[in-house]
């Protein structure tokens, strides 16, 4: 119960969302070390160091801000101040520490420099992927099938209604390419209109109902209706589909 529970959250807020809340966690517990350390951990070389620069009161304060800061954006749709003010914070932390080791404040400050540097470059890298969109949340899509999808046409994330109806569960179908859902004989169509829209930044289809066949887990084949939306951001683009099954057995042919 509890797996489902992590797993169901998990695929909600995507693997940026959940590294930020890990930050979000492990900022507070630095906030507490530091606001709670008792007196002989204060006199330590690490601490009485940071306490030159400024007191542990407000080292702790900023480390609380961020820690907040980072658990409200892991469930919002934009996350890029939590990203940008945890990333300045722990490159700060990190330059400080190393500083100390040069200045003799701190002779093994280089240790905890190094780690919190590398800290910081690893989530200024996280910052680099995609936003997650919550499919399950987007408005005007009622019982219909969504799938979200990066701009190679990798799936990112879709929802319950298009796992049912296309038979892949979420776990098997985060990282595929879109083309699995699609008959063979629509597939270089739908390569070649990815590519056009990267060089283009251009989507003739955005907003229109698409009348399209999609391809089953199992192999079937059925009549669709698809309306797609491009979504531009710093980190490229992002695609949104929402999918209607459609009535009858007849195939309908790709436009």
């Amino acid at each position: 119960m509890g797996n489902d529970v992590v797993a169901r959250a998990t695929r909600r807020i995507g693997r940026r969302g959940a590294s930020l809340a890990f930050v979000g966690l492990l900022s507070l517990v630095v906030a507490a070390s530091l606001a709670f350390a008792p007196a002989d951990q204060r006199a330590t070389p690490g601490y009485t160091m940071l306490a030159s620069v400024a007191p542990l009161t407000v080292w702790a304060f900023a480390w609380c801000v961020i820690g907040g800061l980072c658990l409200v954006q892991t469930f919002m749709r934009s996350d890029r101040i939590a990203f940008a003010a945890a990333t300045a914070l722990l490159l700060l932390y990190g330059l400080v520490y190393l500083v100390s080791t040069f200045t003799g404040d701190n002779p093994r400050g280089w240790v905890g420099g190094a780690v919190w540097l590398a800290f910081g470059g690893w989530i200024a890298l996280i910052a680099t992927w995609p936003e997650a969109v919550s499919v399950d949340r987007l408005p005007g899509t009622g019982s219909a099938a969504v799938v979200v999808a990066d701009a190679s046409g990798t799936i990112l994330s879709w929802n319950p209604q298009a796992a049912t109806l296309f038979g892949w569960s979420t776990d098997e179908a985060v990282g595929r390419p879109l083309t699995v859902l699609m008959p063979a004989r629509f597939r270089d169509q739908h390569t070649a209109g990815l590519a056009r829209v990267r060089s283009t930044s251009e989507s003739e289809l955005a907003g229109r109902i698409i009348p399209l066949v999609g391809l089953r887990r199992d192999g079937s084949e059925f009549p669709i209706a698809l309306t797609v939306n491009a979504w531009h951001s710093d980190e490229g683009i992002t695609y949104t589909g929402v999918i209607r099954p459609m009535g009858g057995g007849g195939v309908v042919r790709a436009e």
